[in-house]
């Protein structure tokens, strides 16, 4: 049998596991589909943190390392420390155990010798890219037989999910 979606205001109160709060946006196929999709994708950044015998916000540190380079936007221990919603001093402790692993690298800002920028080394990289390939290539694959109006449906979508992500981050940056 089907668990009721506690997420779906179409389902009634009694029916909600214990917990679950009413007014939620009515849910769709799309909005199911997507909250399936985010939780797959944190419990595979746990398997990948347990694969690589490392903890979890330190993955996320390189990831968000890796992201930032390939942005052509480099970050600095204070920025990884805010993406990562954790301390400064939790931030500095993490940079330090990555480089100290030899998975990151700093160096002075290239405009603000009082920062610093973080880099992925070339053995971080491999180490973390070395277990993400296999996934990334799984996901790659995920839009083989889809048509261009299909291809063109769901990129739409991903971007307005993008933008609505975009807006409540800028919504919650505003307050606080």
């Amino acid at each position: 049998m089907t668990q009721p979606d506690p997420f779906d205001a179409r389902v009634p109160a009694h029916e909600a596991p214990s917990g679950a709060s009413g007014g939620a946006p009515e849910s769709d196929e799309l909005s199911r589909a997507l909250r399936e999709v985010l939780t797959l994708t944190q419990l595979a950044r746990a398997a990948l943190a347990e694969r690589l015998d490392m903890p979890l916000t330190q993955v996320e540190a390189v990831e968000h390392v890796i992201m930032a380079r390939n942005a052509s936007a480099p970050i600095g221990p204070a920025e990884l420390s805010r993406r990562l919603g954790i301390t400064t001093a939790a931030g500095t402790q993490s940079v330090n155990r990555l480089v100290t692993d030899g998975h990151l690298s700093r160096s002075p800002h290239p405009h603000d010798g009082r920062r610093q920028v973080l880099d992925v080394t070339e053995t971080g990289f491999r180490h973390v890219m070395g277990e993400l390939a296999p996934l990334l290539g799984t996901l790659l694959h995920a839009s083989e037989g889809l048509t261009e109006t299909e291809r063109a449906g769901a990129l739409k979508y991903l971007e307005n999910l993008a933008r609505a992500y975009h807006s409540y981050l800028d919504a919650q940056a505003s307050r606080g």
